[in-house]
């Protein structure tokens, strides 16, 4: 009995050993493929990674010669028309409009009865978006605007609206919103075109005057107004002559479509030459009994307007031969030859200018109740541009007389 016990023992252990061996046999060839499959693995990821870097690098090499962004083919469209004042027409856009292409034949006006309404001016309002049309005075009844327009990316739309007039007087004085060349400008020589752009639409039948020194350039330059009556030009017809200094005072005084006057000057200067080389002059002008120069009042009408306009003139002096007495050698006197600089003088009474170095003979004129002629002229005084400020006293004028005038 014990023997036969044994015996199934041993061969338990037998099958054991039998059915290890089987299950490792069996194990190993699905490790080996498990291996393979990893080594696959590494090869694909090493195969990928190269193929994303190649592909970088064309996309790199190629950046420059890409089609560019798809243009906008959309047309503006018109959401709101605001009336703020009795002269003024505001359209408001879903986009930026083309302001060049902005110009009043562009738009039809139409009044209460159907009549149609010539428009005085349209630009570009406070924002891109924003277009301006300036109007005569309307009444507080409808009226129908239709027109085209352009964007920036030159797509073009039609649009026809109705709004109600306004009764909102407009009481802002117009103003200079900007000068072109900016002071002191270089290198203007051929084409050159002086450009003054106003804040709003000015009423181009009155009278805004204008001062040249040198004055040889007051027939060297053609004078005009832009379409939307809000720029004034001065074009240069032939190239300016080298090392020339030109200088450009524009007086106040532009009255705008409801009769607001300007009060402020603008003023520029520009050179041909590839500097501007001049040295900076300021000073002041006063009279007896009054410190500064007052400005108009806003709320005066264009009769009662007060306005006032200055302007300072330097003359360049050279040294003359005199002969007082044959008898006598001739002696030699610094005289005013040619006016070659100009300055505005502002509402303080207070100038600032750039002028070549040297002696002038310094004068300045004032206009105190807005009508073109100077009521008030100082003394001639001789000046060096190495004192760089100087004081100067107006008096009285006996015979007044237009700025211009008072140059040589």
């Amino acid at each position: 009995m014990t023997q036969l016990t044994e015996g199934r023992r041993q061969k338990c252990r037998t099958g054991l050993r039998i059915l290890t061996t089987k299950t490792q046999r069996h194990k190993g060839p699905t490790e080996g493929r498990r291996q393979k499959s990893e080594v696959r693995r590494q090869k694909y990821g090493l195969l990928l990674l190269a193929l994303v870097a190649v592909a970088l690098v064309v996309m790199l090499a190629c950046a420059k010669k890409m089609l560019p962004p798809s243009p906008d083919r959309f047309a503006p469209r018109l959401q709101e028309v605001e009336t703020r004042t009795r002269s003024q027409v505001t359209l408001v856009f879903d986009e930026a409009i083309n302001g060049a292409k902005l110009k009043p034949d562009s738009f039809l006006l139409t009044g209460p009865a159907g009549e149609t309404i010539a428009l005085r001016g349209a630009s570009l309002g406070r924002s891109s978006e924003e277009v301006q049309l300036w109007t005569p005075i309307q009444e507080v009844k409808l009226y129908e605007v239709r027109g085209i327009v352009w964007d920036r990316a030159d797509n073009k739309t039609r649009f026809r609206a109705r709004f109600r007039g306004s009764s909102m007087q407009d009481t802002i004085a117009p103003r200079v919103a900007r000068i072109e060349p900016a002071p002191g400008t270089a290198r203007q020589k051929r084409g050159v075109k002086v450009r003054v752009t106003f804040s709003e639409a000015i009423d181009a039948s009155g009278v805004v005057d204008h001062v040249f020194v040198p004055v040889a350039y007051d027939t060297g330059f053609k004078r005009s107004w832009s379409t939307d009556w809000q720029t004034l030009n001065f074009t240069r017809l032939e190239s300016l002559p080298s090392a020339a200094n030109v200088y450009l005072l524009v007086q106040p005084g532009a009255i705008d479509l409801e009769g607001n006057r300007a009060s402020d000057p603008a003023f520029t200067y520009f050179t041909s030459d590839t500097i501007f080389d001049a040295v900076a002059v300021r000073g002041k002008a006063a009279w007896p009994g009054l410190s500064t120069l007052t400005p108009p009042s806003p709320s005066r009408g264009r009769e009662e307007r007060e306005g006032v306009t200055g302007a300072v003139f330097f003359t360049e002096s050279a040294a003359v031969r005199v002969i007082t007495d044959s008898l006598q050698p001739p002696r030699t006197e610094s005289l005013p030859v040619r006016t070659t600089g100009l300055a505005p003088l502002l509402s303080d009474g207070t100038f600032a200018t750039k002028l070549r170095k040297g002696e002038y003979e310094v004068v300045a004129v004032a206009d105190t109740n807005g009508d073109g002629l100077a009521e008030l002229v100082s003394r001639p005084v001789m000046f060096n541009t190495d004192a760089e400020s100087l004081n100067l006293s107006l008096e009285p004028e006996s015979l007044p007389q237009p700025f211009n005038a008072y140059r040589r």
